[in-house]
């Protein structure tokens, strides 16, 4: 390894389930040659074939092919650094919770622990600083192809999230949605389970939300590794603009309607809606033809309101001021399945101001 050289990593996200540690066995088995460190949350469910190993401590096992799988112990990016101290290595490879965000995984190997306004725990050493060592290669998600619609629509919360025990209280189609429109290869496993249907509906949604994606389709995790890492996919920049699937489509003509597949609908108003006549609306709920749907909702407050939907649920948040409160507007993009806009117009524009309020 050339002394200033920067080793590339790979994040793998996904929800429980999804197929992430039979994906990194598959991985595992193909690295001969290669120098890889695998940072995991648990050795048990890593299925490790026993004629690589040559050595295993309380954290770390060893394989014969040159690679060392290891369990995270604290915080990330002090045991990255403890890697690049400790190896001579050609890749890390990181499994990332089945409730973790992709984002602050990427941002921790993008940004200075200053820019992220880290400080170290009491008792332990400086957050190292491993811009110019290290550099994120791809961001993975791999999809449960089979059950990925009904978690997607499920109205519970996810669990270990709830916020009595310190969690965001996120939706399953919250995360889901974070994890696809995040990522730069997406992983449709369990393929050969998933109705043909459903895996046209998970591509057409990806093609929507997320069109930089490289998607490939995998039975039991199987999947060259050529295809998954030094693919050099990973664009922090493009990475940070997660709504920019919205700004396209205002951008380019999509059909309002199509006959197979998903299609879009763009709802825009330049007058504010009313609370009590919105509130209505949203208990009335929205037509289950929607699967997913983002933007911004003006109540001619002066506050901007994101709406964030996906599956069942729909979280209102809001997200500042509004720079100019006479050019604020109300603009939500839906995506779904044999759409009715005139039933969403209707929806939203009854529950505007009437004219001549708010303006």
């Amino acid at each position: 390894m050339k002394a200033n050289s920067s080793i590339p990593i790979t994040v793998l996200c996904g929800f429980l389930g999804a197929g992430k540690t039979t994906l990194l066995n598959h991985l595992l088995g193909q690295q001969a040659g290669r120098r890889v460190a695998v940072i995991v949350n648990e050795f048990g469910a890593v299925n490790i074939d026993a004629g690589l190993v040559v050595s295993t401590t309380e954290d770390t096992i060893e394989l014969s092919n040159g690679c060392i799988c290891c369990t995270l112990r604290g915080d990330l990016l002090h045991a990255v650094h403890d890697l690049l101290e400790t190896r001579e290595l050609d890749a890390i490879l990181i499994e990332s919770t089945g409730i973790g965000e992709p984002l602050p995984i990427a941002q921790s190997f993008c940004l200075t622990p200053e820019d992220l306004d880290l400080d170290p725990e009491p008792g332990q050493p400086p957050i190292p600083n491993l811009i110019g060592r290290v550099h994120v290669d791809a961001m993975i998600t791999v999809v449960d192809s089979a059950q990925f619609f009904d978690l997607w629509n499920s109205p519970d919360t996810l669990p270990d999230d709830a916020p009595e025990d310190g969690g965001q209280g996120r939706g399953f189609g919250e995360l889901l949605a974070e994890q696809l429109e995040f990522a730069d290869i997406v992983v449709l496993n369990k393929a050969d389970l998933a109705q043909p249907a459903d895996l046209t509906r998970l591509r057409d949604l990806l093609r929507i939300t997320n069109p930089r994606a490289r998607v490939l389709e995998a039975v039991k995790g199987q999947l060259p590794a050529d295809q998954l890492l030094d693919v050099g996919l990973f664009d922090m920049d493009a990475s940070m603009q997660l709504d920019a699937w919205q700004e396209e489509l205002e951008r380019e003509h999509v059909p309002e309607s199509v006959e197979f597949g998903l299609g879009t609908f763009i709802y825009r108003s330049d007058r504010p809606l009313d609370a009590a006549r919105f509130q209505e609306a949203l208990t009335a709920g929205l037509p289950r033809s929607v699967i997913r749907s983002k933007g911004w909702v003006n109540l001619g407050d002066g506050l901007a309101t994101l709406w964030n939907h996906t599956g069942r649920q729909l979280v209102l948040e809001q997200a500042g001021t509004w720079h100019d409160p006479e050019q604020a507007f109300t603009e939500i993009v839906f995506i779904g399945q044999q759409l009715d806009p005139v039933a969403l117009q209707a929806l939203l524009d009854g529950a505007r101001q009437p004219a001549g309020v708010g303006a």
